[in-house]
């Protein structure tokens, strides 16, 4: 098809970003998007949040990010991103992205109708994640909490979560 369409993607020797974008995603956004720099806050336990230093826009980051932060005294992690304050709240310790449960909207069933509650199921919160056993509850129309056996490591708002019960597919939402 690329070849058809005569798109400029064909000579690429392999996909690693999102489908027919030569560069990187960074380069996508900042050509296409405008830069809102913003303070980058510092959290940890025991610390008051504070102010180390400026991002470029909280487009070009996702939570559980190490690289691409540029500030010294690293590693760094992405620990969350307050839109309304457009700040980017990091931390140095990878553990603090660990949680046990997530909150999902706009849950839709593939069989059109709830199972019953609560239900033990696997699940995966991103493309190339592994499956992670946990349960579902029902909290109000179309939304519900997942609590994992074990921590996940950055569940990130935005992001879709599916739901399996052995093979099958059950259904999926939009992580809160």
């Amino acid at each position: 098809m690329a070849r058809k369409f005569k798109l400029p993607v064909l000579k690429a020797r392999k996909s690693v970003e999102i489908c027919f974008i030569q560069t990187t995603i960074n380069d996508f956004l900042a050509r296409h998007l405008k830069q809102k720099p913003g303070q980058i806050i510092y959290s940890t336990p025991g610390v008051e949040y504070r102010a180390i230093g400026q991002h470029r826009g909280l487009a070009f980051y996702t939570i559980g990010q190490r690289k691409g932060i540029w500030l010294p005294g690293g590693p760094y992690y992405v620990l969350d991103k307050d839109l309304k304050k457009n700040a980017l709240i990091i931390t140095k310790n990878e553990k603090d992205l660990y949680k046990k449960e997530l909150i999902c909207k706009n849950v839709n069933w593939i069989c059109g109708k709830e199972p019953k509650f609560p239900l033990k199921i696997k699940t995966k919160i991103r493309y190339r994640h592994k499956l992670a056993s946990a349960t579902i509850y029902h909290l109000e129309l179309k939304t519900y909490t997942l609590k994992f056996e074990k921590s996940q490591r950055a569940i990130t708002p935005g992001q879709s979560v599916v739901f399996y019960k052995g093979e099958e597919l059950l259904g999926g939402g939009i992580i809160c």
